[in-house]
């Protein structure tokens, strides 16, 4: 499987990136802006997504996930957002995401929901 994870967030996107790798032993690839999310979503055509909904650019998630969809509609995308906000949620679904994830993540979140929802989405579709 590969897996493309976009956030503005290094630290965490090379945490993730380790962490999924070794647990699932897929290919996983990390892009910190939209324009590099977009242009390795077209050469990659992975089968999953994390994308964060607050990236620090003009272009945001929902953005990214609209282009997406018409790029790389295929691609089981799975939203991360640092807000609880249920209208973000309702608007990603709307916009084609699978499912959401919320940050900041704990290890055990990470291991329990994240995973779970990863397993589900994108192992086993």
């Amino acid at each position: 499987m590969k897996l493309l994870i976009v956030d503005d967030d290094a630290d965490l996107c090379e945490m993730l990136q380790e962490h999924f790798e070794e647990r699932f032993e897929c290919e996983v690839s990390t892009v910190n802006t939209p324009g590099e999310a977009l242009t390795l979503l077209e050469s990659l055509q992975p089968e999953g997504m994390l994308l964060d909904v607050q990236l620090k650019s003009r272009l945001n998630g929902f953005d990214v996930l609209a282009r997406a969809r018409q790029i790389s509609p295929g691609t089981k995308v799975i939203m991360v957002t640092g807000v609880d906000d249920f209208a973000a949620v309702e608007k990603a679904l709307e916009l084609g995401a699978v499912d959401y994830i919320t940050k900041p993540f704990t290890v055990r979140y990470l291991e329990d929901t994240v995973e779970a929802k990863i397993a589900t989405h994108l192992l086993c579709a």
